[in-house]
């Protein structure tokens, strides 16, 4: 029997990820192994066809994966994958927003650090009086 999800999850290094079936109910494992050979890897949100198996560790597993274009989605599920995108964006934002913040911080405390360390002083640390 043949289930439609998306591909909720991907480990890149370790090849494989996680599917959220369509109909809702528990993630399904998923490896590498399982995709077509098509040359396009795993993309996250990716709509796709399945069946399940057990594996030999007991758990349930997608074998035989197809691709599916996103009209194939319930809108429901459409919606679901769209606010994890524009999450996923708020995110990105946030933390990239947090580390320009973070090097003006750093940028500012070098200058103010080195402004004191280049001005010239005498043995005593106190500046020298000019003499005209």
């Amino acid at each position: 029997m043949r289930f439609e999800g998306v591909l909720s999850a991907w480990n890149q290094d370790a090849g494989y990820g996680a599917i959220r079936p369509s109909g809702g109910g528990e993630e399904v494992f998923v490896s590498l192994a399982a995709f077509p050979t098509d040359g396009e890897g795993p993309r996250p949100d990716e709509p796709l066809s399945f069946e399940i198996v057990t594996g030999r560790d007991g758990r349930k597993q997608a074998v035989n994966l197809k691709r599916l274009s996103r009209s194939h989605l319930s809108p429901a599920l459409r919606e679901a994958n769209g606010g994890a995108r524009i999450r996923a964006r708020q995110a990105q934002k946030k933390r990239r927003l947090g580390l320009m913040a973070g090097g003006a911080v750093v940028t500012v405390m070098l200058i103010v650090g080195g402004m004191h360390w280049w001005q010239p002083t005498d043995r005593t640390g106190e500046l020298p009086v000019m003499k005209r």
